[in-house]
This record gives C-alpha cells, sequence and structure tokens, in this order.
C-alpha cells in the first residue's frame, strides 16, 4: 500500500462481527503476540519500515514463515494475467470490495461499493446494480440468481438486479454474522461466524439442519470471526476452521468426512498466526485453494493436504486480512484483495512453459 493512502476502515458488518468476539479476541490477541515475536524477521514487503528489533532470545536460530522456500516448480504454477477494478481501471471499486465469485461462461460477479458488478472473463464490463448496505458476501446461483449476505439475513437478486427476495438467518444467540453462502442442489447453504456454524435452509426459507456442531467443541473454532466455505463436484462442503489451522470437508448431514492442516511457522504448507486458512475454494478437478492473513498468501492443496502450488505475498498487499477467493471453469484463481482494491487473476501453467 503507498504510503500516502489510507487504509480502509472496517466495515459495520465487520466490526459487528468482531464485537461479538471480545473473549476469544483477548486469547488470540496473546496468541497473534506470540506468533508475532517469532516472525520478526520476516521478508517485508517493498514499502514497509518492518520490524528492526532483534529475536527474543540470541541463544535461537531466527525465525521466519519462509525459511524453507517452497520448491520453484510450485511458485511457477500459476502467473498473474489480468487484474481488474485497480485504481487505473475505468470501473474502479472506490470504497470496499468484499467478495466474488463465478457465474455462467465464467463471467466474474464482485460485491464492493455497495454493489454488484458482472465482468466477462475477459475482463469486460457488463452491469451493475445497487444491493443494500453493509454486505459482505455473495453467491451466484446455476439460475443466475444473486445471495448477497448482510447482518441476519441473505438478500436474493434476479439475474438482472431486480430484488426477488429476503431469507432471514436467524442466529442461535446473536444476530448471524452471514461470510459465506453456497447452493447446493435445492439447498443454501449459510456460513453464520457468530455462532461458527453452517445452517442448511431450503428455498422457503426453513432450516433443514447443521454442519459443524459435531466437532468437540460444538462448532468451528474462529478467533477471526470469520467462516468460509465452498462445494466441490462430488457435494462435499468444505470449511476453513481457523482456530485449529484446518480445512476440513462434510457432507450434508453434518458428518465430517476429510480434513487436513497444521499450525507452523517454517514449512509453507503449514498455517501460520493464530487463525488460518481465512479463505478457501474448490478448482474444478477438486482441488482446495486458501487463502491466508498475517503473510497475505494462497496455496492450492489437494483434498488430503499436499501442497500442489504457492501464490506468493508479493502478489497482496500485506495488510490483507482477508483474500477473497474464487475459481472458474478453466482453473483461473480469482483474488480479491479488499486493500488495494483489486481482482487478481491467475492462470495456470502449462508445465515447460
Amino acid at each position: 500500500m503507498d504510503s500516502n493512502e489510507k487504509e480502509i476502515p472496517i466495515s459495520p458488518f465487520l466490526n459487528r462481527i468482531k464485537k461479538s468476539w471480545f473473549p476469544v479476541a483477548a486469547v488470540a490477541g496473546a496468541l497473534t503476540s506470540f506468533v508475532a515475536a517469532s516472525l520478526r524477521t520476516r521478508p517485508v514487503p517493498a514499502g514497509d519500515p518492518g520490524s528492526s528489533e532483534p529475536p527474543d532470545s540470541p541463544t535461537q536460530p531466527e525465525l521466519t514463515v519462509l525459511q524453507i522456500e517452497p520448491p520453484v516448480e510450485l511458485q511457477r504454477k500459476y502467473a498473474k494475467t489480468a487484474v481488474l477494478g485497480g485504481d487505473a481501471s475505468s470501473h474502479p471499486f472506490r470504497h470496499s470490495l468484499t467478495d466474488i465469485d463465478i457465474g455462467a461462461e465464467d463471467t466474474i460477479y464482485s460485491l464492493g461499493d455497495d454493489e454488484v458488478r458482472i465482468f466477462g472473463s475477459d475482463g469486460t464490463f457488463i452491469r451493475k446494480w445497487n444491493v443494500v448496505p453493509k454486505t459482505g458476501c455473495l453467491e451466484v446461483g446455476p439460475d443466475g440468481r444473486v445471495y448477497v449476505g448482510a447482518l441476519g439475513r441473505v438478500e436474493i437478486y434476479t439475474p438482472l438486479g431486480e430484488h426477488s427476495g429476503s431469507l432471514e438467518i436467524s442466529g442461535e444467540k446473536r444476530p448471524a454474522a452471514v461470510t459465506a453462502i453456497r447452493i447446493l442442489g435445492s439447498e443454501i447453504l449459510v456460513a453464520d461466524a457468530t455462532a461458527r456454524i453452517i445452517y442448511r435452509y431450503d428455498t422457503n426459507g426453513k432450516r433443514l439442519g447443521t454442519i459443524g456442531d459435531k466437532l468437540k467443541t460444538g462448532s468451528f473454532m474462529l478467533p477471526n470471526g470469520w467462516l468460509d466455505i465452498d462445494v466441490d463436484s462430488f457435494g462435499t462442503i468444505w470449511a476453513t476452521d481457523t482456530g485449529r489451522h484446518r480445512v476440513t470437508g462434510w457432507v450434508l448431514d453434518g458428518s465430517p468426512v476429510a480434513d487436513f492442516g497444521k499450525f507452523g511457522m517454517q514449512s509453507p504448507s503449514d498455517f501460520v498466526g493464530c487463525c488460518n486458512p481465512v479463505n478457501i475454494a474448490v478448482t474444478p478437478d477438486g482441488n482446495i485453494v486458501t487463502a491466508e492473513k498475517m503473510i497475505s498468501r494462497v496455496k492450492v492443496y489437494d483434498p488430503d493436504g499436499t501442497l500442489l502450488a504457492f501464490i506468493g505475498p508479493e502478489n497482496f498487499d500485506p495488510k490483507c486480512t482477508l483474500i477473497h477467493l474464487a475459481v472458474d471453469s478453466r482453473g483461473r484463481i480469482l483474488t480479491a484483495d479488499p486493500i488495494r482494491r483489486e481482482i487478481k487473476i491467475f492462470t495456470p501453467q502449462i508445465q515447460g512453459e
């Protein structure tokens, strides 16, 4: 971020999420401070003054997250091929960029500035419409309808942007913080970061069940107050369990079927900080894409947790706490950087290019 550019303020929607988590946030803050002390010598992006403090103990080796660099071939699996919505764009996001998704024919849907904007797969602007304020996520259904998440509800729009209804999301004890929406068959899956649960609804708004309550704690662990989900072609629901540094897989009845990930500060396949990975997406061939905060980076794993590709922090603003993800039918990874307010497209590279 340029030194003259102001950091985008946290929206009231995200503020509400964070305030509802003040007891956990205190614990998470202590853990983050401990991890940060170990990461003081990590590579600092250009323009960041960084830290000149020495390691806590002169007898201990300096620790950096990327002390063990990813193999070069993993770093070359994807190349940045396009940027949408930046300050130089003819359609810049002026105030916010809060989510992205893929529609039919790889059209790109974005949520920002209280608008849904649609771009062609080549980045050509198609149309936009206004949505209710203070929204945090969106989903494009198979029929072209667009679902936009706000505090305690999901707003539904026709493919042309006409408001066609609302789905009230009743939280367990507090208003639901809707942070992700996915359509699976005839069901609407809604991630509630306040209750730390995934809800299942039918199209009439009837709740059919929950996912995540079979964990030992009865819910996901979310010190950062964010829960993201995606669905693969087999109907497996993949979710971030950030406090456990894990990616988890579920079926509709709420049974866990897969998981991978662990905390670590040296291997690039591990997840750092108090709570990672934060965002998730699934590729057409079933691999899992994750995004992290603290070190802003995107990685690709197979469903067993083997690291397949690495998109490094040089591509994102170091202050990102959320890097929203989507993957199109060609396997291109789209990322939304909410600090720089840019959508970046990373294209798979043919081996030997």
